[in-house]
């Protein structure tokens, strides 16, 4: 899954990497949690733009804006056939983007909680489904993170993980006109594992309250995700 992220590029080079501006209150996030505005990106015409989205997609019959039935995450597997998921996949899609995502490896005591990333630094585009709602005269556009199985390498910390776009399929993945669920999921090309890194973080990242610098700071040797011991070898 993906339950925690951070985003801390610089404007320049966020618009260098996505084509587009992102939001004027850009800064730096280290502990991006759930139920807040995040960046988005979405196919705008001939180009993309970038805006905000509360984390946690609310379903099609949802009768408040706080429903119970909101979603972080999305299976990229059945995203086009649950009818939670399935309008907002056909019809909504964006990039979202990170420096990296949080996720805890499990184990006889405190779970311990790790920062994968690119390791060229460079950041990522998680694929996003979104969906705008509107409750009387209130309008709120909310979203999910799709997942995949974790590659073996990175089963070890967690068996799910948010799909990383290549940026070869980013066009792809954001074009309105396409309503396809098999070219859709044609899209779903995740990066190659090859790119990635993990480093244990401080368990400070696990307080919602925390957000600064340190939290993406190894406690650990940085290690490429290919290098990871598969399941069961790091308990």
């Amino acid at each position: 899954m993906c339950g925690r992220f951070a985003l801390y590029l610089q404007a320049g080079a966020f618009a260098e990497i996505f084509g587009c501006r992102p939001p004027d209150d850009l800064t730096p996030r280290y502990n991006i949690v759930p139920d807040g505005g995040i960046i988005a990106v979405v196919q705008a015409g001939e180009g993309r733009r970038a805006g905000r989205l509360r984390w946690g997609l609310l379903p099609p019959w949802a009768e408040t804006p706080d429903d119970r039935g909101r979603q972080i995450n999305a299976r990229s597997e059945t995203v086009f056939e649950k009818p939670s998921f399935k309008s907002a996949a056909l019809r909504h899609r964006c990039l979202i983007p990170a420096s990296g995502f949080f996720e805890w490896q499990k184990g006889s005591g405190a779970s311990r909680p790790w920062f994968v990333h690119r390791a060229d630094g460079a950041p990522i585009a998680m694929a996003g489904i979104w969906r705008q709602s509107r409750f009387g005269d209130t309008s709120v556009a909310s979203c999910a993170i799709l997942t995949m199985d974790a590659w073996p390498s990175i089963a070890g910390i967690h068996h799910r993980m948010p799909v990383m776009l290549d940026p070869a399929v980013w066009d792809a993945w954001l074009d309105p006109a396409s309503r396809d669920p098999r070219q859709l999921q044609q899209a779903l090309q995740p990066l190659p594992e090859v790119l990635l890194a993990a480093h244990e973080v401080s368990r400070a990242v696990n307080s919602p309250v925390n957000d600064r610098p340190d939290l993406v700071a190894p406690t650990t040797e940085t290690t490429p995700v290919a290098a990871l011991p598969e399941q069961g070898a790091l308990f």
